[in-house]
């Protein structure tokens, strides 16, 4: 009976689908590596208080696998910046990442990050 119980949560985790906006661990092969340069060049992280804001962006990232590396902040910044310059923002603030439990989706963990994107005028 416990190998059916147990065989029956490792299926609900395996089917378990990510959000639009969610990715797996550190992996950037959704953008080319000109929209990578581009969004990091165009890009700024501002301080807050600089810019106007005109949207937010939201990332979320899941930890899915002991196998894989675990998602860093960095990437998550990353995919902001690429996010915002698709929406032709020049910079980036109010930055905030957490980190929750997600087993339930299929994740040992999940990073999410928003931030405000920001027209600077430059």
């Amino acid at each position: 009976m416990k190998k059916l119980a147990l065989l029956s949560v490792l299926f609900l985790v395996a089917c378990t689908h990510l959000a639009p906006n969610q990715r797996l661990g550190n992996d950037l092969n959704y953008l080319s590596l000109r929209d990578k340069r581009d969004a990091e060049r165009q890009v700024q992280m501002v301080q807050p208080g600089v810019g106007r804001v005109v949207g937010q962006v939201s990332s979320e990232r899941c930890h899915g696998s002991l196998f894989e590396d675990a998602p860093e902040e960095k990437t998550l910044i990353m995919d902001l910046k690429a996010e915002a310059y698709r929406l032709g923002a020049n910079g980036l603030r109010d930055v905030h990442i957490e980190k929750a439990s997600a087993l339930g989706q299929g994740c040992w963990h999940i990073l999410k990050a928003s931030a405000n994107m920001v027209a600077t005028g430059e």
